[in-house]
């Protein structure tokens, strides 16, 4: 059901959806496998190592006295982190979903889940997404080529609607798509398209995102242009997709081949993207290859507002650890804050960074 003053539920026909949405389930399944490959990482790196965070022996005050609590797209979080999107629409995501939703939820930061494309091909796939957990921070995602493939505003806000959710995230990902054979590559006009998606769901944020070759400095400029809440740089240096697609077919093996080390590292996005989009009061999210909570501190040294983390947690998941990985990641993030002398991981800025 539509929420209230929103248009009627988009109709979409059960005869040619649902087997979309079974071949988008098997794809997602091989996508879990692969992901969770050391051969599915960028050949390059993420950029983050090439600095270091000033050390202070003297911090200042206690650790026990450092808060993590950021707010973050409207909600206070326990820390600025976000559990990033992975999958959904199988009953193996809803393990993974489960486990991560639970873990977010008792650490107190965000989550996004997994393209619901094809929950909006088959509803039945809900529980697949949505768990009974519930993070403070809870975001739907889409493929933003999609809102030139038949999908506008109404699915999009009707997505948001059916999994409870906060906000949407819209996910850039041309490369992948380039080389996934029958991939979706028509991106002309989609900036116009995600504003239109950004109107449909004020006040709720709409958060853009590359998945893994980063957002040039043009782009972060459209998507301010747009309206959107929060850009999320997903720099190169952590899974590359197109690597990804080529281990899931041979004949996009021979044409990924060439993009292994393609993209804005993640270093490099973050600098560019910070100045625009927070001038704009535009928030900014790190992810892209962060492994630890010393990475995500210089990620948020470099003008981040937030951290967005997927692979690290993907393994837990698989192991069912996710609470001890969320734990130990949150620990060092706190640790590296206070041993620059800082209380809030809001005050570190490029004045704690030096190069390594």
């Amino acid at each position: 059901m539509a929420s209230a003053g929103s248009a009627p539920e988009p109709e979409v026909s059960t005869v040619t959806v649902r087997p979309i949405a079974e071949t988008i389930g098997i794809r997602k399944d091989q996508h879990i496998d692969i992901a969770a490959r050391a051969s599915s990482l960028h050949a390059g790196n993420t950029g983050l190592r090439g600095y270091r965070l000033r050390h202070r022996a003297l911090p200042g005050r206690d650790l026990a006295d450092v808060s993590l609590r950021t707010p973050v797209l409207g909600r206070e979080l326990d820390a600025p982190l976000l559990v990033s999107c992975m999958t959904g629409g199988t009953p193996r995501a809803r393990e993974i979903n489960e486990r991560l939703a639970l873990a977010a939820r008792d650490h107190g930061v965000a989550m996004g889940l997994g393209s619901g494309r094809a929950l909006l091909a088959d509803p039945s796939l809900l529980p697949t997404f949505r768990t009974a957990a519930r993070p403070p921070l809870l975001l739907a995602n889409l493929g933003a080529v999609q809102l030139r493939l038949g999908l506008g505003p109404d699915h999009a806000e009707h997505l948001v609607d059916m999994l409870g959710a906060d906000g949407l995230v819209l996910h850039l990902n041309p490369l992948q798509e380039a080389v996934q054979p029958g991939g979706d590559t028509a991106f002309g006009g989609v900036a116009e398209r995600i504003g239109a998606v950004v109107d449909r769901l004020r006040p709720r944020p709409v958060i853009v995102k590359e998945v893994g070759s980063g957002l040039a400095p043009d782009d972060v400029t459209a998507l301010v242009a747009a309206g959107v809440a929060a850009v999320d740089v997903a720099g190169a240096g952590g899974t590359n997709w197109a690597s990804v697609e080529g281990q899931r077919d041979p004949r996009a093996g021979q044409v990924a081949a060439a993009f292994a080390d393609w993209g804005w590292p993640t270093a490099r996005a973050i600098r560019h993207a910070s100045a625009p989009a927070r001038s704009a009061g535009v928030e900014v999210i790190a992810s892209g290859g962060i492994t630890d909570g010393v990475e995500a501190a210089i990620a948020l040294a470099l003008g981040a507002t937030a951290v967005g983390v997927a692979r690290p947690f993907l393994l837990a998941a698989l192991e069912d650890r996710v609470d001890e990985a969320l734990g130990v990641f949150l620990d060092q993030l706190r640790i590296a804050v206070w041993l620059t002398g800082h209380g809030a991981p809001s005050l570190l800025s490029p004045a704690d960074l030096v190069e390594a």
